[in-house]
């Protein structure tokens, strides 16, 4: 299905542009790649499709997956609700790559690890292009981040347990990041044109799904989007979760 430009006009005055696309601008305009999230050898399919939601959520658009020391865990479609299908995942064969590959994108690296010179979360510096560093739930991160690190953070607590699950933990992690210091609002995404355009390209595809007509529809929207639809703290758990085993992770294109 063709759409000029006469349409495209008349489409966006009369209110008639596709809902879903108004909403992917909206998620747009919220993403940010000031901070990432970084899981080593995470072992529970749980936390790990916990973490994805999480950072999805909360407009988190990358997160990096290290394999030093295991395999790579299995999604659990049931807990991400899809998350995964709207990230950027890195995938990384050991530590020393990623590390590499971090520094080489401009990130400092906090890496939560419990030692006498361990920065408390709330003290880190707020505004710092960083990523937070997570590793395996039993044994923590491995001597290659430590060493790494330009600083080590613990997250306070009060109570006998002292320590927290791994997904709750970067869940508090990116909680504060964005909010701890701040209003009561998300901050608003900071992505160059650039980098939204092609998240919008791979968003609307996904968002067609296999439908023909519908990805040409959406396509003839990618120069010129919609006015963006905020609907956040929209209930989404009706929908019906699914239940064939997704990639773990995803092949990158």
């Amino acid at each position: 299905m063709q759409r000029n430009e006469a349409q495209l006009t008349q489409d966006s005055e009369s209110g008639t542009e596709p809902r879903r696309l108004a909403r992917a601008e909206a998620v747009l305009q919220a993403r940010t790649r000031q901070w990432c999230v970084v899981l080593e050898d995470a072992h529970d399919p749980h936390n790990v499709s916990a973490v994805l939601r999480t950072c999805e959520a909360f407009g988190i658009q990358d997160v990096h997956l290290v394999v030093e020391n295991q395999n790579l865990s299995v999604l659990n479609p049931k807990v991400s609700m899809g998350a995964h299908h709207w990230l950027t995942l890195h995938r990384h064969a050991g530590a020393e790559s990623a590390i590499a590959a971090l520094r080489a994108t401009g990130y400092q690296l906090y890496v939560s690890h419990l030692d006498a010179g361990a920065t408390p979360l709330p003290h880190l510096p707020g505004g710092t292009r960083a990523a937070y560093v997570f590793g395996n739930e039993r044994t923590g991160v491995t001597a290659q981040w430590v060493d790494a690190a330009d600083a080590t953070f613990v997250i306070p607590t009060s109570g006998f347990s002292g320590s927290l699950n791994l997904s709750v933990a970067v869940a508090l992690t990116v909680y504060d990041r964005l909010l701890g210091h701040r209003d009561a609002d998300l901050p608003a995404g900071n992505l160059p044109a650039a980098e939204l355009q092609a998240l919008r390209a791979a968003w609307y595809g996904q968002l067609a799904g296999g439908n023909a007509d519908r990805q040409q529809e959406y396509a003839a929207f990618l120069d010129r989007p919609v006015a963006p639809r905020r609907e956040l703290g929209i209930d989404r758990r009706h929908r019906t979760a699914r239940h064939d085993p997704a990639p773990w992770p995803p092949e990158q294109p």
